[in-house]
């Protein structure tokens, strides 16, 4: 290794604590984007990024606006326009935190304990845009980065990034490069550094079923009046059959088969029975007989409801039940398609007694990418030089709209990491980071920005 990158990682270790300070600071923003009333914390993040981009000397900083939540963007080129170009994607925005009382600390006062950092959005994604920032902030602080690097983070990941899209076809020259960096996919182990190459896609719908006029008194109407609870409860029971086959029409038309090499590959993953159960807390897996729970997990379609809001304890059959039915998609579904199929089925099974209606639906594809270009090449090299093994390939079960946006607008192939762990509760209560997995993150983003250059 040549002196320049020794002297970064030197610079990277000696401001640990300087950037995790930082860390805590974003974190302190309750950036929730699916908060109608967030708006003032959203500006916040995107103001709080915006000086950071400015302090690390970024030569250009940009909110940039949407027809949501802005995304913010910053570049400095001064490798020259021969040296390569990598822009790094992120997202400022969290999920809620609700229920608060699930957490054993505040989820925006972020606490240390024990190698773990407590707070919402410390693994996803906060945590990885810091480690992006730290890397490329050691490099400038050794001397001058060797490629021209490219930030934009947005505020729209965990709504599906709907109007990022459009942000690209609208800043397309402003954004072009060579191949995107995505840290928001994660770990397999602390020990088991890790580069995806597939990511599911997402289908949302969001179901209504109504019947009395109002409230009703369950004594007076039960079982006279249907109740909206228990047709909607016959609707998600049907969903699957008794080994967990989905069954909405054509659900598995398109869905492209596993390969001989693929099932090998995912075997080799440490992602045993064992560790499902150990991580999820369950006595017993569920799911599609024929398939592993890895390739379940990351190569095969899933149906979830994911919430349901109807009744109250106050004795009465509730005018309206609601809930929010999900699909994560593999190659080559079509979010349309599974709509269609997803139409025909509440048709058919939700009872005359009741009414229905789909409120809204939204979706995006599954994406692969290209695991050899140089960007991969790098990165594995660096992962190399931390861990002391290769990288292992996955397919992730999780969903980034984003990284097929790039695709297809832009015809970026995304590197796609990140340094949280599986159980790091993203999304759930008590998410964490852990740190020496992060740290050794930011010592191989370091490497990897002078290995892209060579």
């Amino acid at each position: 290794m040549s002196e320049s990158p020794a002297v970064a990682l030197n610079h990277a270790r000696k401001a640990r604590d300087e950037v995790l300070g930082e860390l805590r600071g974003f974190l302190s923003i309750p950036s929730v984007s699916s908060n109608p009333k967030g708006h003032d914390d959203i500006k916040r993040a995107t103001e709080w990024l915006s000086e950071r981009f400015r302090a690390l000397g970024l030569t250009r900083v940009e909110v940039l606006p949407t027809a949501g939540h802005p995304a913010v963007y910053g570049e400095t080129l001064s490798a020259g326009p021969s040296a390569p170009t990598v822009l790094m994607y992120g997202h400022y925005d969290v999920q809620s935190a609700a229920p608060l009382g699930d957490w054993d600390s505040d989820p925006y006062r972020p606490v240390v304990r024990g190698d773990n950092l407590y707070a919402r959005g410390s693994a996803d994604n906060k945590g990885q845009i810091m480690a992006c920032v730290a890397a490329v902030q050691a490099v400038m602080r050794a001397g001058s980065l060797p490629v021209n690097v490219k930030f934009v983070i947005e505020g729209e990941e965990e709504l599906g990034s709907p109007s990022f899209a459009s942000l690209l076809e609208e800043h397309r020259d402003l954004l072009t490069g060579d191949f995107v960096l995505n840290p928001d996919a994660g770990m397999l182990g602390p020990e088991t550094p890790t580069i995806y190459y597939g990511l599911r896609g997402m289908y949302v719908c969001k179901l209504r079923v109504y019947g009395p006029s109002r409230d009703l008194h369950s004594g007076s109407y039960g079982g006279v009046v249907h109740n909206p609870i228990h047709a909607l409860s016959h609707m998600i029971a049907g969903l699957h059959d008794a080994d967990g086959r989905v069954m909405l029409d054509g659900f598995y038309d398109r869905v492209r088969e596993l390969t001989a090499e693929e099932r090998a590959e995912m075997a080799a993953l440490p992602r045993d029975e064992a560790s499902y159960l150990e991580q999820s807390g369950v006595s017993k897996l569920w799911g599609e007989p024929g398939f592993t729970p890895v390739e379940r997990e990351g190569a095969r379609p899933a149906v979830d409801v994911i919430h349901i809001l109807a009744g109250s304890p106050k004795s009465a059959i509730p005018a309206e039940a609601n809930a929010i039915v999900t699909a994560r998609l593999v190659p080559d579904q079509d979010p349309n398609e599974v709509h269609e199929g997803m139409m025909k089925y509440l048709k058919e099974s939700i009872p005359s007694t009741v009414s229905w209606e789909v409120k809204s639906y939204e979706g995006f594809p599954a994406s692969l990418t290209d695991r050899n270009t140089p960007g991969v090449r790098a990165l594995s090299k660096a992962m190399v030089e931390v861990w002391g093994k290769e990288p292992l390939f996955c397919r992730s079960g999780g969903s980034i709209a984003a990284v097929g946006q790039l695709q297809k607008v832009l015809g970026l192939d995304s590197v796609l990491t990140g340094f949280a762990l599986p159980d790091s509760q993203m999304h759930g209560p008590n998410e964490k980071l852990h740190l020496p997995t992060w740290e050794r993150g930011i010592e191989a983003l370091v490497r990897f920005l002078y290995y892209l250059a060579e």
